[in-house]
């Protein structure tokens, strides 16, 4: 058994911008709808970034998929933390933990789960497996086969797989934009190493 061992992109430039993110008091139209996100919270590096150019954040936003009507948060986060834990995007993967793990019911096992390559599937429900392989295929192979799309059809409907597939693509730009861009981790996060003693074995 093997896990993921991954030092996040870039991580010995943590303390270098590549792209200067938009500086407060963030007085641009993309600035205003960063303030409004986060009040009165320091903002994430990765929107400011994407806030120092216009088109940049309006494309950034129309690609977002949480609106939560076609997936559980639970489902949703299982999606985006295998996925950005098979890109080695320890950014995003920390953020999504930090924030939402709790609120979606994922335990710190199950955490530590979306780091274990290859994935265990007796760790997840026959559903949630199917979402794990769906990622690592994609991930992989940047397709699914006839079995991977049954074995997915029979959990969930056409709309629904759309979105499943949509949304790990969307984690892909995602993580190439934060290890592309090489972004400081945000104090906080979950890291990884916090995590893979849990599947080393």
């Amino acid at each position: 058994m093997t896990t993921t061992s991954v030092t996040a992109p870039g991580a010995e430039r943590m303390n270098m911008a590549r792209i200067t993110p938009l500086q407060p008091p963030y007085e641009t139209p993309a600035g205003e709808e960063v303030k409004q996100m986060f009040g009165e919270q320091t903002p994430y590096v990765l929107f400011t970034t994407m806030a120092s150019s216009e088109r940049a954040w309006a494309k950034f936003r129309a690609g977002s998929l949480l609106d939560g009507r076609l997936l559980s948060l639970r489902e949703r986060e299982i999606i985006i933390e295998r996925t950005c834990a098979r890109t080695g995007c320890e950014w995003e993967w920390g953020v999504h933990v930090m924030v939402f793990a709790e609120k979606a019911g994922l335990s710190r096992q199950d955490v530590a789960e979306t780091l274990r390559v290859p994935a265990d599937p007796s760790r997840w429900s026959a559903s949630e497996a199917a979402l794990i392989r769906v990622v690592d295929a994609l991930h992989e192979r940047s397709t699914l086969s006839d079995e991977e799309f049954a074995e997915l059809s029979a959990h969930y409907n056409s709309e629904q797989i759309l979105e499943i597939i949509m949304l790990t693509g969307h984690y892909h730009t995602i993580s190439y934009l934060a290890a592309g861009l090489a972004l400081p981790l945000e104090d906080g996060a979950a890291r990884f190493a916090d995590y893979e003693a849990l599947v080393s074995s």
